[in-house]
């Protein structure tokens, strides 16, 4: 565990108050929002796969950051009240389905803790043992080897530590020994991880968290400028989703000042961004965004205080010196819609906005949050909304987002943007809600969805022996096939469709891709299916060259 957690610590003995206050849990869940922070880009590094989705770190980040957002907010010191608000925090925040299960965790915790002004050692480790019982029931099918696992392990030790001793610290620490065991047992619970030769993401995300909490219990600061300068790794997802974007600007910088409100900051800014990570404290705070009108950014900014380490970068061009007279497209609007489409990349989000669907930006690496969907629904004027999520990952999200909405919300699991197309074409927006849901599930099995991308690393994943650089090709989500042409990896793909009947096959273009750049898949596809009606279209996708619908 020594690898990941290696961000520098003063280890300078602090005066804290125990996490069994609510003084002392704030500040110790703070401190374990830092060591993620430090540590995130290593989560990220973890992920199984080669498809650039490594972002298992920067949404726990964003869904802890939303939960101490709320702790911030809350006045009282009360033990249960502080649990609350980080619970409340995390449940609208929760980015991606570790986002999501990290909410559950800190929701269990809180119901653990309810009504208790303190707590006694035993008492808290009688929460994590709540928190690990609220996660495995949010997921309908839990899968060991995950941070399932770890966090139920965890609860375990603590449980064990606290019936032997009265410290919360002994609690703690035993919870945070056996978090590290149980993350490194992963490998032997879940073969995918073996084969990949790493151990489980959310894990060690969870096993991160607890190693703050232990820190500060122990009186070890982690030293805030560290974790700041170092916040740059919590971006790395982000970067990489910026890198492959055709618009908009990747807008950074300090801003430098006394008595700055991170949360009022990070809602203006976001307001003002497609995508926005604002973290700090009231002396420094840190913008990474991307927008389309980066002087809109820096004018709110320099009203705050000074502005240092401006960096802004054109996504396609990646610098700019002149950025004014640029128009881009934005998110198109659909006023009257109960259908929610979560996609990304202009094409698409005109696609779904062409039948009739209101648009949430967000999908592979840019997952969002449990609130902004729910914004989404709540922004619809019907009292029956139907959601699509359009990505695996964004699942969870939305249905949290249903579960707090008070309307009646439908989520249709659609794992990719084809299959959210092919439901959003089956939708009556004059129809009833259970009649939609019923029609727009059935039609996602008329359609099977392949996907090209290049892998980010080598890997060696059911089988296949994949090399960064190489294309990789997915079939309905999975990965099947590699090779160094997109003729090799097609064919390959072919050949594990199968007797699929073809009528139509819809090719959806990449960020930066033009008509003629899809011949050689048409080719390939054609020779494949000689009776088949081929069209392509502008899909804006970042990272995958192509999408393609067999109907």
């Amino acid at each position: 565990m020594s690898e990941s957690s290696s961000a520098e610590t003063q280890q300078t003995s602090v005066d804290t108050e125990p996490l069994t206050t609510g003084r002392g849990l704030r500040t110790g869940l703070q401190a374990g929002l830092d060591w993620l922070r430090a540590n995130s880009e290593a989560i990220d590094r973890l992920n199984v796969f080669p498809v650039p989705d490594g972002d298992t770190g920067a949404n726990m980040v964003l869904t802890f950051e939303a939960a101490l957002d709320e702790v911030k907010n809350t006045i009282s010191d009360s033990l249960s009240d502080v649990a609350g608000a980080a619970a409340r925090g995390a449940l609208l925040g929760a980015r991606g389905n570790s986002g999501v299960i990290l909410s559950q965790i800190v929701g269990g915790m809180a119901k653990g803790l309810q009504g208790l002004s303190e707590c006694s050692a035993l008492q808290f480790a009688k929460s994590l043992n709540k928190a690990s019982e609220v996660a495995y029931d949010a997921v309908s099918k839990p899968v060991e080897g995950t941070m399932l696992t770890v966090i139920r392990h965890a609860a375990s030790g603590a449980m064990e530590a606290a019936e032997e001793e009265e410290s919360v610290e002994s609690v703690i620490a035993q919870a945070t020994e056996s978090a590290a065991k149980s993350v490194e047992d992963t490998p032997n619970r879940l073969a995918v991880l073996k084969e990949a030769g790493v151990v489980d993401a959310g894990g060690q995300g969870v096993f991160i968290i607890l190693e703050g909490l232990l820190k500060y219990s122990r009186g070890e600061e982690i030293e805030g400028e560290v974790v700041l300068d170092r916040s740059e790794e919590t971006f790395a997802a982000f970067a990489q989703e910026h890198s492959g974007d055709e618009h908009g600007f990747c807008t950074q910088f300090l801003i430098r000042g006394s008595d700055l409100d991170v949360p009022a900051t990070r809602t203006a800014l976001e307001s003002m961004a497609d995508w926005a990570i604002i973290v700090g404290d009231p002396d420094l705070v840190r913008v990474h965004l991307h927008t389309e009108r980066p002087g809109d950014i820096l004018n709110y900014g320099v009203r705050l205080g000074e502005l240092d380490r401006i960096s802004i970068e054109n996504m396609d061009l990646q610098q700019v010196e002149h950025f004014a007279g640029v128009a881009e497209p934005s998110v198109p609007e659909v006023d009257d819609s109960n259908l929610v489409a979560v996609t990304m990349g202009n094409g698409f989000q005109n696609i779904f906005a062409s039948l009739g669907a209101r648009i949430v930006p967000g999908g592979q690496t840019m997952n969002p949050s449990a609130a902004q969907i729910l914004e989404a629904v709540e922004a619809c004027p019907g009292d029956g909304v139907v959601v699509l999520p359009n990505n695996s990952n964004v699942v969870l999200a939305a249905k949290q987002a249903a579960a707090e909405s008070d309307k009646d919300v439908e989520v249709v699991e659609t794992v990719t943007v084809p299959h959210g197309i092919a439901a959003a074409l089956a939708y009556n927006p004059n129809g009833e809600l259970s009649g939609n849901r019923d029609n727009m599930t059935a039609a996602l099995d008329g359609v099977t969805v392949l996907e090209i991308t290049k892998a980010v690393r080598d890997s060696q994943v059911g089988g296949l022996d994949v090399r960064e650089g190489d294309f990789i090709g997915l079939l309905d989500g999975k990965l099947r096939a590699s090779g160094e042409t997109v003729e090799t990896v097609l064919g390959a793909l072919y050949e594990e469709v199968g007797d699929f009947d073809v009528e139509l096959a819809t090719i959806y273009l990449g960020a930066g891709l033009e008509g003629t750049d899809a011949g050689v898949v048409t080719e390939t596809l054609e020779a494949a299916f000689p009776d088949v009606e081929f069209e392509i279209a502008d899909g804006g996708q970042p990272h995958y060259d192509y999408i393609i619908s067999l109907e």
